[in-house]
């Protein structure tokens, strides 16, 4: 079962995909424009046997506002989606993420997953994670969760005794929070796109 990849650059209200039996299909969601964003990504699970991941990488700065909601609508049984969000912010950016998993009365032996972490990069930026379920059958597997937090200074602490400057260790740290989202994409030559311009933007806020 060959997987398909589907980039989303910009969100927008009541944005839906249709995912059929036996398909798996991975959407990854980047923003790391520099303006507000609102809007919806909806994955409507109507098949047999299909897998979806829900990918996102969020980088926000200045004062911009970034508004995400995300639906996993589960339809029909015997299906598995996976979502892992993750978002920097920089400057007083703020992002407002709401996702929800949907499991129908139809949809039994389900598998659904949902995580968002986000970073702060400055005491005036802001992140509020709400991540809910609605279940209507009852054997399915479903988890969700949330973090928000700021960059670990114990192992910025550690990199910059070892040499590095702290900007330099900011870089790793980000880079490597962010890369666990680049490699669950399947395709590799679109790994190295999406790592390349995570480098670059990163390098540019932090200096």
């Amino acid at each position: 079962m060959k997987t398909n990849s589907i980039i989303i650059n910009n969100i927008k209200k009541d944005q839906q995909f249709i995912v059929v039996d036996n398909e798996k299909k991975t959407f990854v969601i980047i923003l790391t424009g520099e303006k507000d964003q609102v809007g919806d990504v909806k994955i409507i699970i109507n098949g047999k046997k299909t897998e979806v991941q829900i990918l996102g990488i969020i980088i926000g700065q200045g004062k911009q506002k970034i508004n995400l909601y995300t639906l996993q609508d589960h339809l029909k049984p015997e299906s598995k989606s996976d979502l892992l969000i993750k978002s920097v912010l920089f400057d007083e950016a703020k992002f407002y993420y709401q996702g929800l998993i949907k499991i129908e009365k139809d949809a039994q032996k389900s598998n659904a997953y949902q995580k968002n972490q986000n970073i702060l990069m400055s005491p005036k930026s802001w992140a509020d994670s709400r991540p809910t379920l609605e279940i209507l059958a009852n054997d399915v597997r479903c988890t969700h969760g949330a973090t928000v937090g700021k960059i670990d200074q114990e192992q910025i602490y550690y990199l910059t005794s070892r040499g590095l400057s702290e900007k330099i260790a900011q870089k790793m740290l980000l880079e490597g929070f962010l890369n666990e989202i680049i490699l669950r994409i399947p395709d590799e030559k679109l790994q190295d796109e999406i790592r390349v311009k995570i480098k670059n933007k990163i390098s540019q806020l932090l200096n």
